[in-house]
């Protein structure tokens, strides 16, 4: 066999390669009819619960909220069919364009904590009425 000659093996691997250059280059649907991006959203959506709850574990309650945040809005992009995402960066790029601040993210973040706190306030509220 001369150097110019492929191995069955190295040729199933051009192959793969190929089909994977032309799933990620041109969106084909791949992974039993799956979308990459589908697929890629699912993958978000764990890594962020995943790291949720090893910061609920750790005790980093902040951290712990952003990636339930995350979780979500990489969960509802999915099933929205990528309206909820085209719709954050719809947000981002206004906020970029009227000189920067808080983005999509960010808000749903702060939206989310500040109603936990009010929740939590009100419970403590409710079971320690004799301290008021």
């Amino acid at each position: 066999m001369g150097d110019s000659e492929n191995t069955a093996g190295e040729e199933a691997a051009e192959t793969g390669l190929s089909t994977a250059i032309d799933v990620l280059g041109h969106g084909v649907e791949a992974v039993g009819g799956w979308a990459v991006n589908e697929v890629a959203a699912i993958g978000e959506t764990a890594y962020h619960a995943g790291s949720g709850v090893a910061n609920m574990v750790e005790g980093n309650w902040d951290a712990a909220a952003k990636d339930m945040t995350e979780m979500s809005s990489a969960a509802l992009n999915f099933v929205s069919g990528g309206l909820l995402g085209a719709a954050e960066t719809g947000y981002d790029v206004g906020v970029a364009a009227t000189g920067g601040g808080a983005g999509a993210h960010e808000e749903e973040n702060n939206a989310l904590k500040a109603a936990g706190e009010w929740l939590g306030q009100e419970v403590y509220d409710l079971t320690h009425s004799d301290e008021q």
